[in-house]
């Protein structure tokens, strides 16, 4: 096995081939987990779902995930696990990250629980959690050479009821993403039905103009991400003016720069779209201050900055 780069662009050596994921179920550890074949997230996509970066036993800006987490449970009204905070008190130990060599991928999802055939929406539905902690997945070259991305032919909808909500519904992102692979590209942009760009398959955009730095408004159906929402911080600390505005196709043709954001790639450079270089076709300079400072946020936040 040889070292890789993880999502904070540093150098670690491969997780052991031991460490399998850790997973539980309505707050139990289980070995060889299960649900029910009636459960509605399995059968409907009838759940919610959040993903986190986990170093040193800390999980970054859990509270706002969490916080996400309830507005999305409120919305489609499922109740929201009330022990959930001890049962990821209990999961994230230093000892059960320190089985990934002390980062990890933290998923967390919850579903209406088990019901009856059909759409209709049980009673006395009891939610089901399932919590499952993994070694960061690997994502070689794309901080150096920056992905290629396709426009996807499909549209992401942002009159639709779930629009902004991370529901397990993400069937149209894997399709978007098979259809970039078969056009040579690492990633998917979806535009709105408006025609304005929205987001990747599951991952937020920035443009980089020159002067300022675009993102598109969750009118365009894009999710309130949390990544998202540090850079925004950080851009403001860097002296870096932020709008968000509705983005053409043409824009981010003409941008200096562009990048996308999520929580375990961070900010991941983007340098084609289609057969269009953006910028130099290299990763730039204001994507790089930006994410050196991401970096540096998430260690101090996690508790894990070094002098």
């Amino acid at each position: 096995m040889t070292s890789s780069v993880n999502a904070a662009g540093e150098i670690v050596p491969p997780a052991p081939v031991s460490a399998e994921p850790l997973v539980w179920v309505n707050g139990e550890p289980q070995k060889d987990a299960r649900v029910s074949v009636h459960d509605r997230g399995l059968t409907l996509a009838d759940g919610l779902f959040e993903t986190l970066h986990v170093k040193g036993g800390n999980a970054f800006r859990l509270d706002r995930h969490l916080a996400r987490l309830g507005r999305g449970l409120a919305a489609i009204e499922i109740a929201y696990p009330v022990a959930l905070g001890s049962w990821l008190e209990f999961a994230l130990t230093k000892a059960s990250v320190q089985r990934f060599g002390g980062e990890a991928g933290l998923r967390i999802t919850v579903t209406r629980g088990a019901g009856p055939a059909g759409v209709g929406i049980p009673a006395d539905a009891t939610p089901t959690v399932v919590m499952t902690l993994s070694a960061m997945p690997r994502f070689p070259g794309i901080y150096e050479k920056g992905l290629a991305v396709h426009v996807a032919s499909g549209r992401r909808n942002e009159r639709a009821m779930t629009a902004g909500l991370k529901t397990l519904a993400y069937t149209d992102a894997v399709a978007a993403l098979l259809e970039a692979r078969r056009a040579g590209a690492d990633e998917a942009l979806f535009l709105d039905t408006d025609g304005h760009c929205s987001e990747a398959t599951a991952s937020n955009l920035f443009i980089w103009t020159g002067s300022s730095l675009l993102t598109p408004p969750m009118s365009c159906g894009a999710l309130s991400g949390i990544t998202r929402e540090a850079v925004i911080e950080l851009a403001s600390t860097k002296g870096l003016e932020t709008v968000e505005r509705t983005c053409t196709l043409q824009d981010l043709l003409d941008a200096r720069e562009a990048f996308l954001t999520s929580s375990l790639r961070g900010l991941a450079p983007v340098v084609r779209v289609g057969d269009a270089a953006i910028g130099a076709g290299v990763p730039g300079a204001v994507t790089a201050t930006l994410t050196a400072a991401y970096r540096a946020l998430v260690d101090r936040e996690c508790g894990t900055l070094t002098a």
